[in-house]
């Protein structure tokens, strides 16, 4: 005797539903908000210094404070110290910064030296620290998407730090 076996209506569009909803559950993954990498200046390093044009290496520490690796794809950044900007620019990057990790990130940055010159020997000989921020934005890959996600912090160096890049 042979059996048949019939789905009733009902089953396959609980399969479907089913499926739907792991899918839902699996893209939300993908959307969950990020919290802001925290982005601090550990230092710079000088690479040309002429009357036109300078060129620093500045050295940033980029810390995830998310619950899931960050896939930094790019960044923005405005680096300001004692109140005078210091280096603005962007970078690509391809970084996967684990979660509760910390990488160093270094950006070739054309400055605005000249604008601090007058007041920076001073700074470095009277200062203890000097206090800065960091602010920008984070593109993060969110399946595929180049999500932004903006970050600004703020802290203190040491003077040699800012010069020689002696800070990390």
């Amino acid at each position: 005797m042979a059996h048949s076996f019939r789905l009733s209506g009902f089953a396959p569009v609980s399969i479907l539903a089913l499926l739907v909803l792991q899918l839902l559950a699996g893209c939300a993954s993908l959307t969950a908000p990020w919290t802001a990498p925290e982005v601090a200046l550990l230092g710079a390093q000088p690479k040309l210094l002429g009357l036109d044009r300078q060129s620093f290496l500045v050295n940033l520490g980029v810390t995830n404070p998310n619950d899931r690796a960050l896939p930094i794809k790019g960044l923005s950044y405005r680096v300001v110290v004692e109140g005078q900007e210091l280096a603005e620019g962007s970078s690509e990057l391809a970084r996967l910064i684990p979660a509760g990790g910390t990488e160093r990130v270094d950006v070739e940055v054309n400055s605005n030296l000249l604008g601090l010159m007058p007041t920076l020997p001073g700074l470095l000989l009277t200062k203890d620290t000097l206090a800065w921020t960091v602010s920008g934005i984070a593109y993060v890959d969110a399946g595929g998407v180049r999500l932004p996600v903006p970050y600004r912090h703020s802290g203190t160096l040491a003077p040699a730090a800012l010069v020689s890049g002696a800070g990390f």
